[in-house]
């Protein structure tokens, strides 16, 4: 008969230290659909509202131009820092608020930076575009409805 060997108890493991403190300074905008004001659609018809007139092109630099400070002050508490979208994104959500009717096109052109790209066309909102709110949050969803 074989002898059984006496069952060993583990000790129970401490809990890993952790690396920060309880409750680290976090800021609370996420990005993406969540991301309230740095969404696209809002962040576009806040800057309508407040220049009147522009292209895309001033809009996307804007908007990029925000989420870099926006970025600046997450990395300074340790937070990951945010994408930003990159033009052709951003382009494709303009051209769902023009399909949408939100923003025309005003009688403004300028040339454009270098001789391959096309002119610099401005718009303005409709007042269509200022009372909506569902169209500026997901312009895909407003269009076809049937989808979401």
């Amino acid at each position: 008969m074989r002898r059984q060997r006496p069952k060993i108890t583990r000790a129970k493991k401490e809990p890993k230290k952790e690396k920060q403190h309880q409750n680290p300074l976090r800021i609370a905008v996420p990005w993406g659909r969540g991301a309230s004001l740095y969404r696209p659609g809002l962040f576009t018809k806040l800057y309508f509202v407040e220049h009147g007139e522009a292209c895309a092109a001033d809009i996307y630099r804007a908007l990029s131009d925000e989420i870099a400070h926006l970025n600046e002050e997450r990395i300074e508490i340790g937070e990951r820092a945010y994408k930003r979208p990159n033009y052709s994104s951003f382009s494709r959500y303009f051209h769902w608020f023009k399909l949408l009717g939100l923003v025309e096109p005003t009688d403004r052109r300028e040339p454009a930076i270098y001789d391959f790209l096309e002119q610099r066309v401005f718009y303005r909102l409709t007042d269509k575009g200022k009372a909506e709110e569902v169209g500026w949050q997901d312009p895909v969803r407003a269009a076809h409805p049937e989808f979401g």
